[in-house]
């Protein structure tokens, strides 16, 4: 009776493991999808909630494209690799001017420098903030560009430095588009004419 409670007990425990570790891969599975469309999770409510304030829709919206378009030049001027790249490929690459390699069927920067994932997260981030000024949607912004970094570096698609310049950058070009913005609804301010009129 003791050894098939003994066996019993554990194929129980052996079965709670391969349980356990089954939820832990699909919180993995999970989390690494959630770092990795993490900028395209802040996309679309950003545009959802900016979509009745028109000017400051449109700015957001371009702002997206010239932030992607400033990434890809900052990463071609660095030229610095990402931790998961092969020293020795990357310099071939480099020699050759290769600089886009295909993993699962989808182009894939051997560039690293800054993170665009962080940026574009940091931007939808610092956009948002300063449109809403929403301590609430703030925090979930946060949340999810915080997770977003934190993936980037977990599973070696960037460094530690590469995810903060890209924090930075999308930081400060989310600040500045959203300050072009702001000078496009106030328009030029000048002092009004004097009408001569009495006192």
């Amino acid at each position: 009776m003791g050894m098939i409670g003994a066996l019993l007990l554990h194929a129980i425990v052996c079965i709670n493991i391969k349980i356990s570790l089954y939820f832990m891969e699909m919180i993995s599975e999970l989390f690494n999808k959630f770092g990795t469309f993490g900028p395209i999770i802040l996309i679309f409510p950003s545009i959802y909630m900016l979509w009745n304030k028109n000017n400051l829709f449109y700015y957001y919206v371009y702002g997206i494209f010239l932030n992607a378009i400033l990434n890809l030049v900052l990463k071609g001027i660095i030229k610095e690799p990402r931790p998961s790249e092969d020293p020795k490929l990357f310099n071939i690459a480099l020699k050759h001017s290769i600089r886009f390699k295909f993993v699962n069927g989808y182009p894939h920067d051997i560039f690293g420098m800054p993170s665009g994932h962080a940026q574009s997260a940091f931007f939808s981030l610092i956009f948002i903030y300063l449109s809403l000024k929403d301590i609430r949607i703030t925090f979930g912004y946060l949340l999810v560009a915080l997770l977003t970094m934190y993936q980037r570096v977990l599973f070696k698609e960037h460094t530690v430095l590469q995810v903060i310049a890209g924090a930075i950058v999308g930081i400060l070009f989310g600040g500045f588009i959203y300050l072009m913005a702001q000078q496009k609804i106030m328009g030029k301010l000048r002092a009004k004419k004097d009408d001569d009129g009495p006192i």
